[in-house]
This record gives structure tokens, sequence and C-alpha cells, in this order.
């Protein structure tokens, strides 16, 4: 299988250059540039089409998603990760609705980036080894809207209420959530939403504070983490 050309769209230049580096060092994966601006990533996608596109929300020029969107209404066949600070829900909802491969939230975690080119390495590897395709490889290639249920999600932890835990943090972001609290609120065993809290702190969605009471040991309260 051919190299998976992969253009680079972020304005920071540190997390630009961790990126170039990852996709210059992963086998498989054939960097053809990394543009600050939206301008210089059209006129890159034009010259260089490349297959991947690692897309920032926040450019001096505009809206990443908006770029993205714009690409599916005109059938670009580019598979996209979205690589931001963006962690809002309307922001999530609209890349899943545009078909995005992935949405990865900053601070950056090299083995969660190197997952997710894993994901569109066997993506790309079995479109090219088949004699046909499958619908749901399809719509992947062509920015298909899937929904967050559709990803696989460890063991023991359920997509829809993964999506109901992740909708209430993120909708009350300054709110600190313990474990009591959060089976409350969506009738969970209080076993359940210790086991999604957890997930969530590992995956670096939250951030988790001490409280000390008079006796016994410090209540863990969970929030959700802001970007700097």
């Amino acid at each position: 299988m051919e190299p998976i050309t992969t253009l680079i769209i972020e304005d920071d230049v540190r997390i630009g250059g961790i990126l170039s580096e990852l996709i210059l060092t992963t086998p498989g994966f054939q960097l053809v540039g990394c543009a600050p601006s939206l301008a210089d990533a059209q006129a890159r996608l034009e010259r260089e089409q490349p297959r991947l596109l690692l897309v920032d929300v926040s450019l001096p020029d505009g809206s990443g998603l908006e770029w993205v969107a714009s690409l599916r209404a005109r059938a670009i066949e580019t598979l996209v990760i979205m690589v931001t600070a963006a962690s809002d829900v309307e922001s999530i909802q609209r890349a899943l609705h545009l078909g995005v491969q992935d949405y990865i939230i900053k601070p950056l975690r090299l083995s969660r980036i190197q997952q997710s080119l894993g994901e569109v390495q066997a993506l790309c590897r079995r479109l090219a080894g088949a004699g046909h395709l499958e619908q749901g490889d399809l719509d992947r290639l062509l920015g298909k809207g899937r929904s967050r249920e559709g990803r696989e999600t460890p063991k023991g932890i359920d997509a829809l209420t993964l999506r109901q835990v992740l909708d209430l943090l993120a909708s009350e972001r300054e709110q600190c959530f313990s474990t009591d609290t959060l089976a409350l609120r969506l009738s969970l065993s209080r076993t359940t939403a210790r086991r999604y809290l957890e997930y969530l702190e590992s995956e670096d969605h939250l951030v988790v504070e001490l409280s000390y009471g008079q006796r016994g040991r410090p209540e863990r309260l969970y929030r959700w983490r802001s970007e700097a």
C-alpha cells in the first residue's frame, strides 16, 4: 500500500512540530506539509491532494470545522482527524456529523494520536485490498456522519452511558462531581459512576481534586478539564 499522504493544519508552531515529527516517524505515512492557515491549507490541498488531514478548529483565518464542512460539500474524499483544544459539545457533535475519523482534544497525548493513525491505516489497508467496499467503510471514506456510539469503547464502558456522562460533565464544566453526585444525577450505581469517572480521568477529560473532611479518607471530586 502506498504511504498515506498527510497534511497538518495547525498555527501553533510547537504543536505543528510535534505532529510533523510523529507523522515523519510513523511507518506508512508521508508528510506533505504543515499549513498555519486555512488559505495555505487550501492551496496545499489542491496541489498535494493529501489523503489525510490533521486539522485544528481555531485558525487565524477561520474555523477548521467550517473548512472541513466545505470540503464535504464539494465531495472531497479526504480523511480528517481533528486535533484541537475545542472541547465544547457543540464542536464535537458538529465534527462527528461531518464524519471525521477522530476528534482528539489537546493537550496532546502521543499514544492517543498514534492509536488514531493506526485506525486510519487499518481502514486504508482494508480499502486497498478489497474487491468491493462495505457500507461502513465507504461512509467513513466519503465523510458521512457517524455517531460516537459507533466507536469502540473499553470493556465495561457502555457507549450510550458514556455519552450521557460526557454531556453532563461538559455542560456543567465548572461544577465538581463526586461519585455520589454523578450516580444520583444519572440514576447510576456508585460503582458504575466511579468506573466512568475514572475512565474519563485516564483519558485526560477530567481534573481530580481532593476534598478533605473532618474524618476519614478525602473525597475525590471530578471536574471537566479546561484548556489553557
